[in-house]
């Protein structure tokens, strides 16, 4: 019986230490930024979408959208990348392009025509990006100053609901954007509880201008994966060649 008695005390004990116990924010942070600093390679899903809705002066409401998709596998140590992207302003055609990035050189494709070759790679390699990942690795920080931070399963999710001054100006000076006086936001972002790799996430603004009758909603989302396992660049191709769109393309897309 006394064994019995023991092993049923044991038992709760065990499930205890076997739960993970969250860290502060602080070292969480911490972690995310050490563990991203020393990455070789990553896979991004970016969508960016604004949508504007104005009231004229005869109160007719007009609504106008825009939005940017980009798939991108990148590499920062060697500064390349491929992958594509779509651009949309509203109600204009949608423009779709791809995008080859070597160290030396970087390539642009849009709308299936000819490849065109830049001379600096960083123009095309910004484009590709949307938002680089030290972007929202600024994001994670703001929001863990002035949001919640909370162990969930086996993730640390970061989030923040409502409007703030401070936070604002923040979030304005990161996304280099126009301040306004009211701004509400709904922003939560995901990272692994193991890895410390931010895995995903979805920011939503809300800017009203009274004085224009102007209302601005913003909504970024996000994915992050291969962290370090994404597929290696393949020998520049020869991109005066017909055959050779197949060397972006890319089996995570």
């Amino acid at each position: 019986m006394k064994k019995i008695i023991l092993s049923a005390l044991l038992l709760p004990l065990f499930l205890l230490s076997a739960c993970a116990t969250a860290l502060p924010g602080e070292e969480v942070l911490q972690n995310l930024i050490n563990r991203s600093a020393d990455l070789e390679s990553y896979h991004q899903f970016v969508a960016f979408r604004t949508t504007t809705t104005k009231e004229d002066l005869n109160g007719v409401t007009t609504v106008n959208e825009q939005y940017t998709t980009a798939d991108a596998t990148l590499f920062p140590e060697e500064k390349t990348g491929y992958g594509k992207r779509i651009d949309k302003n509203n109600p204009y055609p949608a423009t779709k392009s791809e995008f080859y990035v070597t160290p030396e050189v970087g390539y642009v494709r849009t709308d299936d025509a000819d490849w065109t070759a830049y001379a600096t790679p960083d123009v095309p390699l910004a484009s590709l990006q949307v938002y680089p990942l030290e972007t929202f690795i600024e994001l994670s920080q703001i929001i863990e100053e002035y949001g919640t931070l909370e162990l969930k399963g086996d993730e640390y999710l970061l989030s923040f609901s409502g409007s703030d001054d401070a936070l604002n100006k923040e979030l304005n000076y990161l996304f280099q954007t126009l301040p306004t006086e009211k701004t509400d936001y709904e922003i939560t972002i995901h990272l692994d509880a193991e890895s410390f790799y931010l895995t995903d996430f979805r920011y939503r603004s809300t800017a009203i201008h009274p004085d224009q009758k102007t209302t601005v909603t913003t909504e970024l989302t996000g994915e992050f994966d291969l962290y370090d396992q994404a597929q290696k660049l393949k020998p520049v191709p020869d991109f005066d060649a017909a055959d050779t769109t197949a060397a972006t393309t890319d089996s995570s897309f």
